[in-house]
């Protein structure tokens, strides 16, 4: 199984890479022209890029790159329209054909689904309303029609890059899309007195049970619960967490990932150096990985997972019930790994 990752790379360029995690061995990778965040791959792809992999640019960027891992391939590179921009994140249809974005209308102020033809070059074709404000990770869920969407609730304007503007009144929420006529089939936020509790990313278990986490934009004296849970028709559940392990997660989480049977999902909290895995089922927490600046995390072959770090560890964790879980690490690939992990077939 192979990896990809946006990264400041050894060279200290940002880049995007796949690799294989147990060699080491870079298979591919594009520089960028500022930071990136996550990488989607695209089902089934084999053209002349080889296996498709798109990078997106970290909020608030415009740039997106097409690369694989055919050699001497040149990468294909799309922008998004001059009124909006990317929120770091994409994912396929399930054929392939499509990509949805998240981008945000930053004069609404509101987030948008930008919908592109993957055997077109990547053109916009359309674009679907998210349902909020800050759209952020998405995803497919089983039925291959229906895109659930994270809004962090938070607007943010390109003269301003980094400002949050509306701190006092956020809109965190989970959004449910019909992806075919873009009808916003469900909205859930977090209760009013939790409105500054931006819900950035997500992963989907088993059942379409969707696991979130939450970056808190309140006090920072306070601690919430920054993972949710939650199945379509029912409200949001935030999980209660040991106070220890609520407290060393220090109010924020850099991605998620679900293993391949959708059992159990692994949360990254890079302030606190911890990797929590919970049963998807009932949300319980099942153990943890320790690893300073953790960000990524993705299944690995034959179980266990793959997790990558701010200061450019790479390791590989056996599944939690079988004993020290952390294997050697790695640091030639990259001087520091971005949020996100994905592990590519």
């Amino acid at each position: 199984m192979l990896y990809a990752s946006a990264c400041k790379d050894a060279q200290g360029r940002f880049a995007a890479l796949l690799f294989d995690a147990d060699t080491g061995r870079e298979v591919a990778g594009v520089v960028l022209p500022a930071r990136g965040h996550d990488i989607a791959p695209r089902p089934g792809s084999e053209g002349r890029l080889g296996r498709e992999l798109v990078a997106f640019a970290r909020r608030p960027g415009n740039f997106a790159v097409v690369f694989g891992d055919t050699s001497g391939a040149s990468p294909l590179w799309f922008t998004s329209r001059p009124d909006r921009y990317f929120y770091g994140h994409g994912v396929f249809s399930a054929d392939g054909r499509l990509l949805f974005t998240s981008e945000n209308d930053f004069e609404a102020g509101v987030g948008r689904i930008g919908v592109r033809d993957a055997s077109g070059g990547y053109k916009q074709i359309g674009e679907l309303p998210a349902g909020g404000i800050g759209s952020h990770d998405l995803a497919l869920l089983s039925d291959r029609r229906t895109l659930v969407v994270a809004n962090g609730g938070i607007k943010t304007h390109p003269a301003t890059p980094r400002l949050e503007l509306n701190l006092s009144s956020m809109e965190p929420s989970l959004t449910y899309i019909d992806s075919e006529t873009g009808d916003v089939m469900e909205k859930h936020t977090v209760p009013p007195e939790l409105h500054q509790l931006s819900i950035r990313h997500l992963a989907v278990g088993k059942g379409d049970t969707v696991i979130f986490g939450c970056q808190y934009r309140g006090p920072g004296w306070q601690t919430q619960q920054i993972v949710g849970r939650h199945r379509r028709g029912r409200p949001i559940e935030l999980l209660t967490l040991p106070d220890k392990v609520g407290l060393a997660m220090r109010n924020y989480v850099a991605s998620l990932t679900a293993d391949p049977a959708g059992d159990t999902v692994v949360v990254a909290a890079p302030r606190g150096g911890l990797a929590v895995v919970l049963e998807v089922a009932t949300g319980r927490l099942l153990g943890s990985y320790t690893m300073d600046s953790v960000f990524g995390v993705a299944p690995r072959a034959g179980g266990g997972f793959v997790l990558t770090s701010g200061n450019g560890q790479l390791a590989t964790a056996r599944p939690i019930a079988a004993g020290t879980p952390i294997e050697p690490r790695l640091q030639a690939l990259a001087k520091a790994w971005d949020n996100h992990l994905v592990a590519v077939r």
